[in-house]
């Protein structure tokens, strides 16, 4: 199976093509070619009349391909009798030159789903997708110890070195997540949309409710509405994050600090639980707390568990290797403390990437994203998502 979907964009108009090429440039599976081969799978032509039959006439070895090739059309104006003529073609996606890229883009995940479709079946599978991306949730001891600015920076890491890799980032930090200030995003949508309308879940659903942020992060934002969050069950969330999953390649949670029924339904399906601490005993007693009770929930928690080290202080009074002994586990990673930088990026709306790409604080963001990924991945022949890993040992946050 070829590695990226062929598409031809027959389009003349330089506004239509260009918001055709913005949306194609935020998947990583599409591939604009210069002219039609035997692999293409998606052409997009452009009609220069109001009449379509010549272009249905020079569309039909497209129309007419055995191999699944699909066609959108663009008309100056779409009229009934105008798509009803498309439609008995065998034209998939109508648009005119001014629709919105938003209809764009959901026209895209639609054909990427049929594609999906079509291939499950001919591999004989069940229509799942093939892609099963990770779930990495960071959690706080307490509150204060940055949890939100961990979690937005540790999404953004994901998707260093690679243009098109698909990172979400979910707030779950409730009941009054930041994410999206931390982003200057002003999202349309939240997860409770999905919540209350969870039986029209599906691929297409869910990316017309996430907010897209320049970096090329997806963000779900958590609602503000008590009845909405209500709505919340182990159950709903379980089956949006099944979605998630096979959408993105990896997918942050920030989870706040609260357990409760969800939370632990949370973590019992994530790959990762970084839990966030400082060096401080209020904080120390809150990771042992977390530990017994996870430990007397699901065992298997703790094997997820990745204690990470915030606002690193190399002399503060209580040292990582004295909290080490007291929780008798190894400290998974340290962020520097690096308090002007980091609140330079949250009052900017921008991530430590953003605004200072060579900062230890960024670093040691990188290097946590690094260690998070299965020594399987770690050996192939580049970085998860384009990220240059090095073995675990050669780099400490």
């Amino acid at each position: 199976m070829q590695e990226k979907i062929a598409v031809v964009l027959d389009v003349a108009d330089h506004g239509v093509r260009a918001a055709f090429e913005r949306c194609l440039a935020e998947f990583a599976d599409f591939e604009v070619l210069g002219a039609a081969t035997s692999l293409v799978e998606l052409v997009v032509r452009e009609a220069a009349s109001e009449d379509i039959g010549p272009e249905l006439d020079d569309l039909r070895p497209f129309l007419d391909a055995a191999h699944g090739v699909e066609v959108f059309l663009v008309a100056p104006r779409l009229s009934t009798d105008t798509l009803m003529q498309a439609m008995r073609a065998g034209v998939r996606e109508f648009f005119q030159a001014d629709s919105p890229e938003d209809e764009i883009r959901m026209a895209l995940w639609r054909f990427k789903e049929r594609r999906d479709k079509r291939l499950a079946e001919r591999q004989g599978q069940n229509g799942a997708a093939a892609r099963q991306g990770r779930i990495i949730n960071v959690f706080g001891a307490k509150g204060g110890v940055g949890t939100t600015t961990l979690a937005v920076n540790l999404a953004a890491s994901f998707l260093s070195g690679k243009s098109g890799a698909m990172v979400s980032l979910m707030d779950m930090n409730l009941p009054f997540g930041e994410v999206q200030l931390f982003l200057d995003l002003h999202p349309r949508y939240h997860w409770g949309e999905i919540i209350g309308n969870i039986a029209r879940l599906d691929a297409t659903y869910l990316m017309s409710i996430v907010s897209r942020h320049a970096s090329g992060l997806y963000l779900l934002p958590p609602p503000s509405r008590l009845e909405d969050l209500q709505m919340a069950t182990p159950e709903n969330i379980s089956a949006l994050l099944t979605c998630m999953r096979s959408l993105f390649d990896t997918v942050v949670i920030d989870l706040g600090m609260y357990l409760d029924e969800i939370t632990l339904k949370v973590m019992d399906i994530s790959d990762d639980i970084v839990l966030v601490c400082v060096q401080n005993l209020p904080c120390l007693a809150n990771v042992r707390r977390f530990m017994e009770n996870v430990r007397g929930v699901e065992g298997e928690l703790v094997q997820k568990l990745k204690v990470v080290v915030n606002r690193h202080l190399p002399e503060s009074d209580l040292s990582v290797e004295d909290m080490e002994k007291a929780l008798g586990i190894k400290v998974f990673r340290r962020i520097q403390n690096d308090y002007k930088t980091t609140l330079a990026a949250i009052n900017q709306g921008k991530t430590l990437a953003e605004i200072a790409p060579k900062a230890e604080v960024t670093r040691s963001i990188g290097d946590l994203a690094r260690a998070l990924v299965p020594p399987g991945e770690a050996k192939k022949g580049r970085g998860l998502f384009g990220l240059p890993f090095l073995s675990a040992g050669k780099r400490q946050g």
